[in-house]
C-alpha cells in the first residue's frame, strides 16, 4: 500500500493570523509518501527519511498493530516550516481509511488530523494538515475552518536558510513587541486581503511578498540570512520573495514564473540549497 501527501508554504499572512487576520497558504509539489510492505510480526517502521522520536507514536496511533513495514520518504525539508509532519499524517490517514474501509474526506481527515499533528506541534492551528489535505491554496483565519482558494498554478524557487526557527519564541517575541508594531500586523493582513484578488497576476503577488517581508523584519522575525536569501531572490530573476512562515530560520520562497534557472545557479554557485516547486500543487494518484 502506498499514500502521499504535499507540504505546504505560508503565502501570506504569517504571524498576523494570530491576531485575527487572515492568511494564505498553498500545496506544494513536493510530498511525503508512505509505503507499507506486508511482514510478520509487530508493524514497524523499516525506513524513514524523518528522524523523529515521535514517528513511532504516530505509526502506532493510525495503523495496525501487527503485519506491516513502514517506509517513509519525503522530499521535503524537513524542519523548515513546509509542513513536513502535516504531509506525513495526511498520508498515514489515507492508508488508515484504506483499513477502515471508509473515504477519507477533507471534513474525515482534517478532524482525524489535528490528533497527529497534536503527536509532533502540541497544539497546531490546523493549517498545516488542512493544506495537505485539500492540495490546493486555503484562505485561514483562527477559530474557523480552512476555506479553498482559487489559484492559478506559480513556479515558486525554495531557498533553504539552513536552520530551523522556534515558533513559540518567535510568536512570544511579536507579542511581546505589541502594541507598537501594531501597523505592521494590520498591513500584514491587509496585504492579505489585496492579494486574495490578484492570486493569478505573479507581478502584484509579488510587490505583496516584497512588502510583506519589509513587515515581517520590522516586527523582528526575519534574520541576516533570510535577508539575504531574499535579496538573492530579488537579484536574479524573482517578481517577489519573502520568508515563509514563523520566521527565525526556515526557508525563503521566491516567486519565479520564468521558472528560476538564473535563481537557481547563483544559489548552487554559493552552496544554497534550493529547489524549483508548484504551487499549489494538483491532486495526488496514490
Amino acid at each position: 500500500m502506498r499514500a502521499s501527501a504535499p507540504g505546504k508554504l505560508i503565502v501570506l499572512g504569517e504571524h498576523s493570523v494570530v491576531y485575527g487576520h487572515r492568511a494564505i497558504a498553498a500545496s506544494v509539489s513536493r510530498r511525503t509518501t508512505v509505503d507499507l510492505t506486508a511482514s510478520p510480526g509487530p508493524t514497524r517502521l523499516a525506513d524513514s527519511d524523518i528522524v523523529d522520536d515521535r514517528l513511532l507514536r504516530a505509526l502506532r496511533a493510525t495503523l495496525p498493530a501487527e503485519g506491516w513495514a513502514v517506509s517513509i520518504r519525503t522530499d521535503l525539508p524537513v524542519g523548515r516550516g513546509m509542513g513536513s509532519s502535516a504531509s506525513l499524517s495526511i498520508a498515514l490517514l489515507r492508508l488508515r481509511a484504506r483499513f477502515e474501509g471508509i473515504e477519507p474526506d477533507f471534513a474525515w481527515l482534517h478532524a482525524e488530523g489535528f490528533a497527529l499533528e497534536r503527536i509532533f506541534h502540541g497544539d497546531p492551528s490546523g493549517i498545516d494538515h488542512a493544506v495537505s489535505a485539500l492540495e490546493g491554496a486555503v484562505v485561514y483565519q483562527r477559530g474557523e475552518a480552512p476555506q479553498p482558494l482559487a489559484m492559478t498554478p506559480m513556479k515558486v524557487v525554495v531557498l533553504d536558510s539552513g536552520s530551523a526557527g522556534n515558533t513559540a519564541e518567535l510568536v512570544a517575541g511579536v507579542a511581546a513587541r505589541r502594541p507598537g508594531i501594531e501597523p505592521a500586523l494590520d498591513r500584514l493582513g491587509e496585504l492579505v486581503e489585496l492579494a486574495i484578488g490578484s492570486l493569478d497576476d505573479p507581478l502584484a503577488l509579488g510587490e505583496a511578498m516584497d512588502e510583506a517581508h519589509a513587515l515581517l523584519v520590522q516586527i523582528g522575525v526575519s534574520t541576516p540570512i533570510l535577508d539575504d536569501l531574499v535579496a538573492l531572490a530579488r537579484d536574479h530573476g524573482a517578481t517577489g520573495a519573502k520568508l515563509s512562515g514563523a520566521g527565525g530560520g526556515g526557508v525563503v520562497m521566491a516567486l519565479c514564473p520564468d521558472g528560476g534557472i538564473e535563481l537557481l545557479r547563483a544559489a548552487e554557485a554559493r552552496g544554497i540549497p534550493a529547489f524549483l516547486c508548484t504551487l499549489p500543487c494538483g491532486a495526488s494518484e496514490d
